[in-house]
């Protein structure tokens, strides 16, 4: 299982989340400018979230329907987001839909040791 993990800005909570494209290696898909392509990522309570993405110009990969995943969530400035490529069963074989699990989880000081809170 290949990762993509963010540390989340205050842009990528009020606007929209933006990776950079190399980290999206993980993926079968060409990414050229203006390319878009469809990410499905279940969180951790096990519910699908479809994502379309598109390709910026020396941006990276924006997600729209991201703040509508946000919505509801205590996410902070700070919080990392965590994608994981899956192989799932019966995967057609269809590049232009990704399937990852996503998770976003806090780190958190106690007792002197960093510990990782589940967010969402």
């Amino acid at each position: 299982m290949s990762m993509i993990s963010k540390q989340l800005t205050k842009n990528d909570i009020e606007k929209s989340l933006l990776i950079p494209t190399d980290s999206f290696s993980i993926f079968p898909v060409q990414f050229d400018e203006g390319c878009f392509f469809n990410v499905t990522a279940v969180d951790g309570a096990g519910k699908a979230w479809d994502f379309q993405c598109f390709v910026q110009q020396s941006k990276g990969i924006v997600s729209v329907g991201w703040l509508q995943f946000l919505s509801g969530i205590d996410v902070r400035v700070g919080d990392t987001v965590f994608l994981h490529r899956k192989s799932m069963d019966g995967d057609d074989g269809d590049d232009s839909t990704a399937k990852v699990k996503i998770e976003v989880k806090r780190k958190i000081r106690l007792m002197g040791e960093d510990i990782w809170a589940v967010v969402l």
